[in-house]
C-alpha cells in the first residue's frame, strides 16, 4: 500500500468515526428539539435512549466475534450505509415503536459491526511501532470532524424555519454523509490480509471473562467509570437546565452544546493525561481530583438560585463540569495498564469493566427523563428546578463512591508495590 494509500484510507476512516454516532447521540446537542422533531415525549425519548444504551453494551461484546470472522472493511462499510439508511428512516419521525426499532438496529450496526472492524483496519494501516500515533491520530480527526459537524449543524438548525425542521435535515444530512462514507471505505480503503491486526483475536473469551470477575481491579475500574459515565450521560440534560430556568436563548443551545460535547473532547483529553502522569503522577489519584471537583459544581448548582441573574455563571459551571468528565475519559481507560493487569488478561478485565462503566447509558436517560419531566413546564419547586435537584444528589453520591473506589484502588495498588522488593529479596 503506498503512503498516499495509507493516508488516504486513514483519513475516511477517522471520518467515519466523526459521522456514525451523531444520531444515536444526537441529544447531547440538540434534547429537546429532537424529541419534538420525532414526535415523542421527553420520557419516550429517554427510554428510547435506555434502550439503544443496552443493545450497544451487547454489541460491544459481540462485536470482537464479528471483526474475526469477516473482512473488517466490509464490515465498516456496510455499518456505515445501513446507519445512514436507518438516520433517512428515523427522520420521517415513523412513530414510538419503529424509532426504537431502529435504535436498537444502529446500535448493533455501530457497536456489533463497526467498532471492533474499524479497530482492526486503522491497526492494519502501520506496524507495531506506529500504533500509538494512529490511534492518537484517529481521536484527533474524530473529535475535529465532530466539532465541525456539530457546529454545520447547529447552523442548521439555527437557521431552519424551526428547530424541528432544523433537526429533521439535520438527521437526514447526517444519513447521506454515512452512506457517502460507507461507500468511500468501500471503494477507496484497502486491507491487507497479512496484517498483524488482522490476525490478532478481538473477540473476549468466555476464560478471559472468569478471569476477569476474580480480578478485583475489573470491579473497582468498572463502577470508577461508571460513576464518571453517569455525568456524561446527563450532560445533555443541561441544556433545558439552562434554557428553561436560567433564561438562556435557544439560538445559544446547539453553540453551547456542541462546545460541550465536541470541544472539550480534545482539549480535555490530552490536558488530563499529562496532569495525570506529572502532576498527580497516579490514575486514580487523578480521577479523585475531578471526583471532588465534581462534588463542589453540583454543590453550586443546587444553591445557587434559578435566574438570569445567574446564566453566564451557570454556563460556566456547566462548563467546568464538562472539563472534569471528559478529562476523566481521557485517562480512565489507563487503569488497567497503571494496575499492571498482565496482558493475557487484560481483554477479558477491559471487556467486563466496559459492561459495568456503560451501564448508566442502560437505564440513566429513562430515569433522567421520569425526574425532569417536560423542562418547559413549571418545575415542582420552582427555585431550585425540580426534578434537577434529584439528578444533582444523584450524581454527587455517584461523585462520592467514586472517590471511595478510587482510593481503595490506590491502596490495594501501594500495598501491591510494597510486596514486590521483598519479594525481590526473598
Amino acid at each position: 500500500m503506498t503512503q498516499a494509500r495509507k493516508w488516504i484510507s486513514f483519513l475516511i476512516l477517522s471520518m467515519t468515526g466523526g459521522i456514525v454516532f451523531q444520531v444515536g447521540y444526537i441529544r447531547y446537542v440538540f434534547l429537546e428539539d429532537t424529541y419534538n422533531a420525532l414526535n415523542l415525549s421527553a420520557q419516550d425519548y429517554g427510554n428510547i435512549i435506555s434502550v439503544y444504551g443496552i443493545a450497544a453494551t451487547i454489541g460491544y461484546f459481540i462485536g470482537g466475534w464479528f471483526a474475526d470472522k469477516f473482512s473488517p472493511k466490509m464490515l465498516v462499510a456496510f455499518a456505515m450505509i445501513g446507519t445512514g439508511i436507518i438516520d433517512i428512516l428515523i427522520a420521517m419521525a415513523p412513530g414510538y415503536a419503529a424509532i426504537l426499532i431502529l435504535h436498537v438496529v444502529m446500535a448493533f450496526l455501530g457497536m456489533g459491526l463497526y467498532w471492533s472492524a474499524l479497530v482492526k483496519l486503522i491497526g492494519m494501516l502501520g506496524d507495531s511501532h506506529e500504533q500509538g500515533r494512529l490511534f492518537g491520530y484517529l481521536e484527533g480527526v474524530r473529535g475535529v470532524v465532530s466539532t465541525i459537524v456539530g457546529f454545520a449543524g447547529a447552523w442548521i438548525v439555527a437557521t431552519a424555519a424551526s428547530s424541528v425542521v432544523g433537526v429533521l435535515w439535520l438527521i437526514r444530512i447526517y444519513g447521506v454523509c454515512a452512506i457517502l462514507l460507507g461507500l468511500a471505505v468501500w471503494l477507496i480503503v484497502k486491507e491487507d490480509p497479512n496484517s498483524p491486526a488482522v490476525q490478532a483475536r478481538s473477540t473476549v473469551t468466555l476464560h478471559q471473562l472468569v478471569l476477569a470477575a476474580k480480578n478485583p481491579y475489573t470491579w473497582l475500574i468498572g463502577f470508577s467509570i461508571a460513576c464518571i459515565y453517569a455525568g456524561y450521560t446527563c450532560l445533555g440534560y443541561f441544556s433545558p437546565l439552562l434554557q428553561h430556568q436560567f433564561g438562556l436563548s435557544a439560538a445559544f443551545i446547539g453553540v453551547i452544546g456542541v462546545v460541550r460535547t465536541y470541544v472539550f473532547q480534545f482539549v480535555a483529553g490530552p490536558i488530563s493525561g499529562v496532569v495525570a502522569d506529572k502532576g498527580a503522577k497516579s490514575t486514580p489519584r487523578f480521577l479523585r481530583w475531578m471526583f471532588i471537583a465534581t462534588i463542589i459544581i453540583l454543590g453550586v448548582f443546587l444553591v445557587m438560585p434559578r435566574n438570569e441573574s445567574f446564566m453566564w455563571i451557570a454556563v460556566a459551571l456547566m462548563f467546568l463540569l464538562t472539563f472534569a468528565i471528559f478529562a476523566c475519559r481521557g485517562v480512565y481507560w489507563a487503569l488497567p495498564g497503571e494496575m499492571e493487569i498482565p496482558e493475557d488478561e487484560r481483554g477479558g478485565v477491559i471487556g467486563l469493566a466496559s459492561g459495568i462503566a456503560y451501564l448508566p447509558d442502560a437505564f440513566l436517560p429513562s430515569l433522567a427523563a421520569w425526574w425532569i419531566g417536560d423542562p418547559a413546564a413549571s418545575p415542582a419547586i420552582p427555585e431550585h428546578g425540580g426534578g434537577y435537584v434529584t439528578m444533582f444528589i444523584f450524581l454527587i453520591v455517584l461523585a462520592l463512591i467514586g472517590i471511595g473506589l478510587t482510593t481503595v484502588m490506590m491502596r490495594r495498588r501501594t500495598r501491591e508495590l510494597a510486596l514486590v522488593p521483598s519479594e525481590a529479596g526473598n
